[in-house]
């Protein structure tokens, strides 16, 4: 959808899944300076949310800390070595990025899974109880 190229998050591109989910690929780097690498420092699932300080407070009420946070533009909540990272940003600017309408039409596929719980968050996001995760 987007070719690979340095933007707000560092150096990556967007593409769509066979299943119409749309996946921003990004490095932490602002340069493309090295050969491509089958290897992930960490892997972050951002979601885009309405209101950021309340999808916010919403995961801080079920036990989520936060490890990083810029007003209401980003969120990002600490996770533990080897397991993927969660954040936030307004669907708006995401979508922009992506180059898609923001009132979600699009994939509606994600389901998250949890160690404890099963909730749906003010977004709509579902994340379904598995002890094993």
């Amino acid at each position: 959808m987007k070719p690979a190229k340095r933007s707000l998050w560092g150096y990556g591109g967007v593409v769509e899944a066979p299943d119409g989910a749309i996946w921003q690929l990004v490095s932490s780097s602002r340069k493309n300076t090295a050969p491509a690498a089958k290897q992930f420092d960490s892997i972050v699932l951002l979601l885009g949310v309405a209101y950021l300080p309340a999808a916010k407070r919403f995961y801080i009420d079920h036990e989520f800390e936060v490890a990083r946070s810029f007003g209401g533009r980003y969120a990002e909540f600490v996770s533990a070595p080897g397991d993927m990272g969660l954040a936030l940003h307004p669907r708006k600017s995401l979508a922009k990025v992506a180059g898609v309408r923001d009132f979600g039409d699009g994939s509606h596929r994600l389901v998250i899974t949890a160690k404890e719980g099963t909730f749906t968050d003010p977004d709509g996001f579902v994340w379904e109880s598995n002890p094993a995760a």
